[in-house]
């Protein structure tokens, strides 16, 4: 009994000085200026946009303000210490939310006084119960802007808060988009802040041992930015959507980073508050609940060893939006988490973060890397920053376009400022460009008739019509203006996506200056020992030292991409580029020198990047690309050092494969693992060109018909490569095959627009075996998305996934979710892939679903909002507004096309013959003729190059075919007067030629 008292006590003991877990809380609140440079009302007024703007800010009443308040008064009343929150609350939003007062809006009348409040109550150490923390004012992505531009947004920003009462004296910063890059630091230490919010992920990619997995939707890290040691505490979390490996202490607690100026090597330095990716997203869905705290942050605590450093989860999300942003949250659900807390004193604390570091500050000589990259809600935050650097589609990218506009705008404002800085012209030209670095006019790619897009060129017309004047009044000594270096590939000579990447690489920037350019120039140098290293600065000063070579310089190649913006822009840089190749399996330093016609230089970031062995490309192919049954198949991998195995097999339903019959196996081949229904086939190689290749088929045996083969590759190192999840799939014709579509998250090129309703478009395209279906992913659009497809939609049942009201019967549906990008195809029963970025994607087999009778299908989009029971908020086609999908409200569409052919007659060559008539109004014929088999597009473009109307998009057969264009565009808008260009192309033969369209 005695020895059993004294474990109970010094179990209680142990219990009693355990160290908690600490949590604490991010919520952004953030609008825009939706129109440069105007105020909310008048935007109303004017009427842009499909939508009511007042309705936007009304619909966030609470968390604009009572409801923030409401929370951290509830930790108050509960008598905890360190209770409380921090809030980036953007002076956009603030200068919003006073417009509307003024304006007589009755939902903002007084709307400061609790955020006035809540700023002068303290925790018990003197610090605010609700941080307002540093932020930009107008939302800028601050890993792509310069010093000057970070600075005088946080400036803007803190001015705003402070003249409303509001705080604004924050240590710290939640970066937008907590959107973070190293070269960021200089100018936030300038403005003394002391530490900055990061997505953990950021921080976890850096380390040695990183459990990379594609399930995380980012791709590999560079090489480069391995520099911190493994921490060996992953752990696989449970209960929430966690798709890696997450570090449980060393990656949730605080650690300095620092940056090393180029020039005199001097170092800035600043805390990084790790904030927690998974749990964070978690939490947006709706808080305590939708997260399941004691069961998620148990699974920290068996890590929380270190009582000088306790483990911090910062949960990190937008607060107006989704689950995060509703009364629910803020009340019942926050009312929970304060009874949790009351019920596990010892196990878990809320604390504000600046509470938390006055009480564990991290050692001055823990200093860590942190890779480039944003939070999960943008496009999952990598490194690259894509969703505002997105690449070209169809030779253009409205990301990029609107960075050469702000490029050259900068410039002039910039010399504004060294001719005269008082002048109100330059001082207006700051204001108007540093609205046009709102990030938000990056993010809406395509929607609402390209307004977005244009909007960055709208505030640099503005500022550009204020400081030109100044700044052509005086001597240039400004410097060239560089856009931030940018490179492609990413991982040279590595992998991204378990793909093979070629090691020659491109970098890219736009490059301006007012008084013209003498010469862009590319420096890099090569690292002696390969090692980015972190001991000393060599490879981050200009200087250099021992560790590297001497820098190299290649002439940037000049080009100029036209501007697809209304209005067209007063001035845009030309983008630069140049390639770095022939380099392997070595660390490369490079930066950007640029020259003006007055003799001032300018240099930009230095860059890191480690290249890797692969010198050909991220190559799986086979050929033919679209085999018959009577083709033998030639699958080829480039870039490989490694021996693999093609896992396959044939004729797939949903996710199931079939085993192909043996008459179709080649030599060597075996069941997997000794029961299937996969069968594994030995490549040949690699060979001295670090290539593999593999032959089947071909498959005309009557023993088994065969219509698709899938397939996996399994490497000899025991990785795999599953094309993301998405599997390979070759399909197999008796007369030729079919456009693959990528699964990309980007909208393939062959869609064609089947619904739309205001901003919101549902795509489709049918190759003759597979239906493609895709619509802007729900995270672009902040709501839960569905797309709807059946041959006849049948009586009403309950929506999908909890969501409100009904929705007429599918056959099958793809579902996005906008809390965390989770999508998939549900309820199928034919072969599906799926994938989802900026656009979400989606296939499906035809035959194997409907069967190949089938010649019209139905298909609808559903936009519902993110909580449970959440309404139907939009759908195209358009519908009654009743908050049902009904059957009327499915789009039909034929799974054929409009042609004429007459496949007797076969030419020796590919034909394409004069439209007519021409010139025409409002239609017009287009015949052409096909010397066999093979897919087919026959697409318009006007005379800049834009592609206007796909007309054809899959297999034809051989001989005459004769299409109508009816003068529409692929939106079903009538195409302007002009020049138009039709071109033809079969496999891979193109021809092309000119009509006139008159009205």
């Amino acid at each position: 009994m005695k020895k059993l008292i004294i474990m109970t006590l010094l179990a209680l003991i142990t219990t009693l000085s355990a160290t908690p877990i600490y949590i604490a809380f991010l919520w952004h609140m953030h609008q825009p200026i939706y129109w440069p440079y105007e105020n909310v009302n008048e935007t109303q007024n004017h009427g842009y946009y499909s939508y009511s703007l007042y309705d936007i800010f009304n619909q966030r009443y609470g968390p604009y303000t009572t409801w923030p308040k409401d929370a951290v008064q509830s930790g108050m009343n509960a008598g905890f210490q360190h209770f409380g929150a921090q809030v980036s609350f953007s002076g956009s939003l603030v200068e919003n939310l006073n417009n509307l007062e003024s304006n007589g809006n009755g939902n903002f009348q007084n709307w400061k006084s609790n955020w006035q409040y809540i700023a002068n109550q303290q925790t018990s150490l003197g610090n605010p119960r609700m941080d307002m923390v540093g932020f930009g004012y107008h939302h800028p992505l601050m890993g792509l802007i310069d010093y000057d531009d970070i600075r005088r947004q946080i400036q803007g920003h803190r001015e705003m808060l402070s003249s409303n009462g509001m705080g604004g004296n924050s240590s710290g910063i939640f970066p937008p988009e907590c959107a973070f890059s190293l070269k960021m630091i200089p100018a936030l230490t300038d403005e003394n802040l002391d530490w900055v919010l990061i997505d953990n992920i950021h921080l976890e990619r850096t380390c040695e041992g990183y459990p990379f997995n594609t399930g995380g939707n980012i791709y590999e890290p560079n090489q480069a930015d391995i520099l911190n040691p493994n921490p060996g505490d992953w752990l696989q979390l449970n209960g929430l959507w966690a798709p890696t490996q997450v570090s449980l202490q060393w990656a949730h607690v605080p650690h300095y980073v620092r940056y090393i100026d180029p020039v005199t090597g001097d170092e800035s330095s600043m805390i990084a508050v790790p904030a927690s990716r998974y749990l964070g997203t978690e939490d947006a869905r709706g808080g305590f609940g939708a997260l399941n705290y004691d069961d998620v942050m148990s699974q920290f605590e068996d890590a929380n060893t270190d009582s000088d450093h306790p483990i911090l989860i910062v949960l990190h999300h937008d607060g107006d939006n989704y689950g995060g942003g509703t009364d629910s949250y803020y009340h019942s659900n926050f009312s929970q988490f304060v009874s949790w807390l009351q019920s596990n004193p010892d196990r878990f604390v809320c604390t504000t973060i600046q509470d938390y570091l006055e009480m564990f500050p991290p050692e001055t000589g823990d200093v860590v890397h942190v890779e480039s990259g944003s939070w999960s809600g943008a496009d999952n935050g990598d490194p690259e920053f894509k969703k505002w650097n997105g690449d070209p589609y169809s030779g253009y990218s409205p990301d990029r376009n609107s960075w050469g506009v702000i490029t050259a705008a900068k410039n002039i404002v910039q010399t504004a400022q060294h001719v005269n800085p008082s002048h109100s012209g330059t001082i207006a030209g700051w204001r108007f460009l540093l609205n046009a670095e709102t990030s938000c006019y990056w993010y809406w790619d395509g929607s609402q008739n390209g307004i977005w897009d244009s909007h960055p060129t709208r505030g640099s017309n503005l500022a550009v019509a204020s400081a030109l004047t100044v700044a052509q009044s005086g001597e240039d000594n400004t410097p060239p203006t560089i856009y931030q270096p940018q490179r492609e590939p990413y991982n040279p000579g590595g992998n991204e996506w378990n793909q093979p990447q070629p090691s020659d690489f491109t970098v890219w920037s736009y490059v301006f200056d007012m008084s013209g350019l003498s010469s862009v120039t590319l420096k890099y140098r090569t690292d002696i020992d390969g090692i980015n290293s972190t001991s000393t600065n060599h490879n981050e000063t200009f200087a250099g030292g021992a560790d590297v070579n001497a820098w190299q310089s290649i002439a940037m190649d000049e080009s100029w991409i036209d501007s697809q913006t209304n209005p067209a822009p007063t001035y845009k840089a030309h983008e630069y580029s140049a390639q770095i190749t022939s380099q392997n399996n070595v660390l490369i330093d490079y930066y950007i020198e640029a020259v003006d016609e007055e003799g001032n230089i300018a240099r930009s970031t230095i860059e890191h990047v480690f290249v890797g062995s692969s010198s050909g490309g991220s190559n799986l192919s086979w050929e033919p690309v679209n085999p018959t049954e009577d083709d033998a198949v030639t699958i080829t991998i480039t870039g490989v050092s490694q021996g693999a195995m093609l896992h396959w097999g044939v004729n797939p339903q949903g996710s199931t494969w079939q085993t192909p019959n043996e008459v179709y196996w080649p030599d060597n081949s075996s069941l997997f693992n000794g029961t299937g229904p996969a069968v594994e086939t030995p490549f040949s190689g690699p060979d001295e060109n670090n290539e593999l290749t593999l032959t089947i088929g071909p498959f005309n045996n009557d023993a088994q018909s065969i219509s698709s083969v899938s397939f996996v590759l399994h490497y000899d190192d025991d990785s795999w490569d599953n094309n993301s999840g998405n599997d390979y799939n070759i399909t197999i014709s008796g007369g030729g095959g079919s456009e693959t579509y990528v699964m990309d998250g980007q909208l393939d090129p062959g869609a064609q627009v089947l619904a739309q309703d205001g901003s919101y478009t549902l795509y489709y395209a049918f190759n003759g075996i597979e239906l493609y279906l895709a619509t802007s992913s729900a995270q672009t659009t902040g709501n839960d998305t569905f797309i709807f497809v059946s041959s006849s939609p049948g009586a009403m049942v309950d929506a999908p996934w909890a969501k409100a009201g009904q929705v007429a019967q599918w056959d099958a549906f793809i579902a996005n979710e906008s809390a965390n990008n989770y999508s998939t195809w549900a309820d199928q029963d034919a072969l599906t892939s799926i994938a989802c970025g900026s656009y979400l994607e989606g296939v499906i087999n035809v035959d194997g679903e409907w069967g190949s009778s089938v010649t019209q299908l139905y298909a609808a989009l559903g936009l519902y909002h993110s909580n449970d029971d959440g309404e139907l908020v939009y759908q195209a086609p358009a519908g009654d507004g009743n908050g049902d999908l009904e059957a009327n409200e499915y789009q039909m569409f034929e799974l054929d096309i409009t042609s004429t052919d007459s496949p007797d007659v076969t030419p020796a060559s590919l034909v394409l013959e004069q439209n007519a008539p021409n010139p025409f109004n409002p239609e017009t014929r287009i015949r052409f003729s096909l010397p066999d088999g093979n897919m087919t597009r026959l697409e318009i473009y006007n005379i800049r190059g834009q592609k206007v109307k796909t007309l054809v998009s899959q297999f034809m057969s051989q001989g005459n075919h004769s299409i109508v264009w009816n003068g529409k565009d692929d939106s079903g808008k009538p195409a302007a007067s002009g020049i138009y260009l039709y071109k033809l192309t079969s496999g891979r033969s193109a021809l092309a030629r000119k009509m006139l369209l008159l009205k």
